[in-house]
């Protein structure tokens, strides 16, 4: 049986259905029972309780020999990781595989990516089997938007004219899937990314194709997006996270790897291809 912790997520709730499809028993610990009433009319196993409790870990872990963990944006995600890979052990979990960032970085002043990277490198020293897929940004992220394309024709972040590799979460999910059905996996770090750099701009001109409205991209200065973000209701130290999250990306130089084609079996979905997926959302 597989545990899966974030799984009412993005990458989780659809995790979930992939998984169940090809037949494996799953089980997920929540928070909302509401929230996963979907996934447990999927097939899923439910079990109430969060990464700070360490008796709901026990609980959710019995039964279950593997783990897939996607870790929630809190300020203390690697305390909450970490307690859980402990957990894990103890309850003879057999592998471990953690959804991380390619932007991981001890040292990193983005919140989020130093965390992920204090998280990995104790799971490394765990003593546990494990496997680690850094992915790059989700193209679903630009659905975040959607309001802002269609009320104004514009996209603003400040991403000045740095390129990324974004990749769509149904990658993610094919490649999450294969690893934990398969071996060979173990001890390996995957760097997860889509087919092909695009500057902010090129992605403002596809979707602008898509929607046959013009989109224009706005280079948002750093102040002004946080702003945006606290008075859509965004705590602020997470506001900071995020607009550095972009602060880092512009000094990135991503690369393009083939971990989709060799793991998943396929190649990855380009931008053009998730745009006319969501077609309805963005126009």
């Amino acid at each position: 049986m597989i545990l899966i912790t974030g799984a009412t997520g993005r990458v989780g709730s659809k995790l979930v259905e992939s998984l169940i499809q090809s037949g494996e028993q799953v089980k997920v610990l929540v928070r909302n029972s509401k929230k996963a009433a979907s996934l447990q009319a999927l097939g899923a196993s439910v079990c109430l309780g969060d990464l700070n409790q360490p008796d709901c870990l026990d609980v959710a872990l019995q039964g279950c020999d593997r783990l897939f963990s996607i870790p929630p944006n809190t300020i203390n995600q690697a305390a909450q990781e970490i307690q859980l890979y402990q957990a894990a052990k103890l309850n003879g979990i057999q592998h471990i595989v953690k959804l991380s960032t390619v932007k991981s970085d001890l040292e990193s002043p983005c919140q989020f990516f130093k965390q992920h990277a204090i998280a990995e490198q104790y799971l490394k020293q765990s003593g546990i089997k494990f496997t680690i897929l850094q992915s790059n940004s989700f193209m679903q992220n630009f659905l975040w938007f959607t309001h802002e394309i269609k009320t104004k024709g514009t996209l603003s972040l400040p991403m000045e004219d740095a390129k990324t590799a974004p990749i769509d979460i149904r990658d993610v999910v094919r490649v999450g899937s294969a690893i934990l059905k398969g071996g060979g996996y173990e001890g390996k770090t995957y760097n997860l990314t889509g087919s092909e750099l695009l500057s902010l701009q090129e992605i403002a001109e596809q979707l602008s194709a898509v929607t046959n409205q013009k989109i224009t991209y706005i280079n948002a200065s750093p102040f002004d997006f946080k702003q945006a973000l606290i008075r859509a209701g965004v705590p602020e130290w997470f506001a900071e996270a995020v607009v550095m999250s972009w602060q880092v990306a512009i000094k990135g130089k991503p690369t393009i790897t083939d971990a989709i084609i060799k793991i998943g079996k396929q190649q990855p979905i380009t931008f053009d291809k998730f745009a006319w997926d969501h077609k309805a959302v963005f126009g």
